[in-house]
């Protein structure tokens, strides 16, 4: 069957997976994965991601058709087009994963506006019901230059509505209705749902939250770029990265197909060698919000309680976020000298825009003399290369991925490895990498404590807890 995606990206503006260092031959057998492990993975990979390939085609995984989807991008363009003149502001209100990639995107990619755009507007993200910092954002803001995005699949969510009503109360009292829902804008479920309801009692300016669409994977989603097309961000330009990197996750291949030998290797890390927590650090400030985006998607699909020959058995590796090289000596003592459960994934970029030269003021002193005529890049690239040979030498596995640049093309490629390659995990695991009942329950709980539905129970439950704890433990 012909693809009907674009071509793959030319080749050396690809971002490119390295797992040298989680082999065997770079770090002995006693940590390292074998060839012949990988190979002996190959029909289950193959399975995999043939089930993404067809559920793909047949529309039911809607992550995988954010590239396709130009008018719903033409869509966020106008809109961004008829708000920018009168916003200097966009504070997104949008709490769990969807909140996570926008915040992702803007850090990665603020101050790559796209050809012939004029003035960026800046980008606040508020994903929790934290007073304090709701309060402060208000207050900072010009509530005249500022339009509000709330985010919410389901439209029901404690959190989600308690920011909408917050700031709803704050544009009614300063503008009054007609400007109020000029300026609170939504993305929530097309029929279904409290903000659907308000949608459409108050006429609200909304676009629909596709569906099937779990909000981890939503990132990409045309509806949610709204800030980066306010930003100037070249949204055309990180689908085709999407696209790009989706082609290359759907080969049939798994030894040609960067998802598939991700997910393989960190698979059988877990069952034969242990590596149960998964760290992700990489090497550029900007790319800080894309590891606590990924932590987010990597504990939410992953981590589930199934059903084993009628037993219950818990799955899922454990997230985690360092930044190189700000965590150089706290978490590599850790990594190197503790316990051997871990499996660090270096993210590196090679054509850093600004690398800043170093001066040679000191050179006669012996300390300083290796950084004469040197780039602040060079000693990043010097830093990561360090913690990747420390580790292959104490026999710690590894792997690196590498991007050309931090542009929009190379962080849709990015964003899409992660999420196939989450999928295909999962499959791997037995798990189904969309669901998330246990959160679901916390979800319900917070509400029923509120005094919504099941309030009583909650209420019974809290008071037998509480009846369990002895003061002699608070100290």
């Amino acid at each position: 069957m012909k693809s009907d995606l674009p071509a793959e990206a030319p080749p050396g503006r690809e971002v490119r997976v390295d797992l040298n260092g989680v082999m065997a031959s770079s770090i002995g057998a006693a940590a390292g994965l074998d060839p012949q492990a990988l190979a002996g993975l190959e029909e289950r990979l193959v399975e995999a991601v043939g089930w993404l390939e067809g559920q793909r085609t047949e529309g039911l995984l809607p992550f995988l058709d954010v590239a396709a989807r130009g008018e719903a991008l033409a869509g966020t363009r106008r809109w961004a087009d008829e708000l920018r003149p009168g916003a200097d502001s966009l504070v997104v209100l949008a709490g769990g994963g969807a909140g996570r990639g926008v915040s992702a995107l803007g850090a990665a990619l603020a101050g790559h506006p796209r050809q012939g755009h004029e003035g960026a507007v800046g980008l606040v993200v508020l994903d929790n019901v934290d007073p304090e910092e709701m309060l402060r954002v208000l207050d900072r803001v010009d509530l005249e230059r500022t339009v509000f995005h709330i985010v919410s699949r389901s439209g029901a969510s404690v959190e989600s509505m308690a920011q909408f009503l917050v700031v709803r109360e704050r544009l009614l009292e300063a503008f009054g209705a007609i400007e109020c829902g000029r300026r609170l804008l939504v993305t929530t479920d097309s029929e279904e749902g409290v903000l659907r309801q308000l949608v459409n009692d108050e006429g609200l300016h909304a676009t629909d939250f596709p569906a099937g669409l779990t909000e981890r994977f939503s990132v990409l989603c045309p509806e949610l770029l709204l800030g980066a097309e306010l930003m100037g961000i070249p949204t055309d330009e990180l689908l085709a990265g999407a696209a790009s990197m989706q082609r290359r996750c759907l080969r049939s291949n798994p030894e040609t197909n960067p998802a598939a030998m991700l997910a393989g290797s960190l698979y059988l890390l877990d069952i034969l060698h242990g590596g149960v927590v998964n760290i992700m650090m990489p090497y550029s400030t900007r790319l800080g919000g894309f590891a606590d985006w990924w932590r987010h998607l990597w504990a939410e699909s992953l981590g589930k309680r199934v059903e084993e020959e009628g037993s219950e058995v818990a799955l899922g590796p454990t997230p985690v976020c360092a930044s190189g090289a700000s965590d150089h000596y706290s978490q590599l003592q850790l990594y190197l000298d503790g316990p051997a459960d871990k499996v660090l994934t270096f993210v590196r970029v090679l054509d850093q825009e600004s690398p800043l030269e170093i001066s040679s003021a000191c050179a006669d002193l012996d300390e300083v003399a290796p950084l004469s005529g040197r780039t602040m890049g060079e000693v990043l690239d010097a830093e990561q290369l360090a913690a990747e040979l420390a580790l292959a030498r104490r026999g710690r596995p590894s792997l690196r991925i590498d991007l050309p640049a931090v542009t929009p093309f190379a962080m849709g490629e990015l964003f899409t490895l992660m999420e196939m390659s989450v999928v295909v995990l999962a499959r791997l695991h037995g798990v189904d990498a969309f669901s998330q009942p246990a959160a679901e329950g916390v979800a319900h709980r917070v509400c029923a404590l509120l005094g919504g539905a099941g309030a009583a129970a909650a209420q019974e439950e809290l008071e037998t807890w509480r009846g369990r704890r002895e003061m002699r433990w608070v100290l």
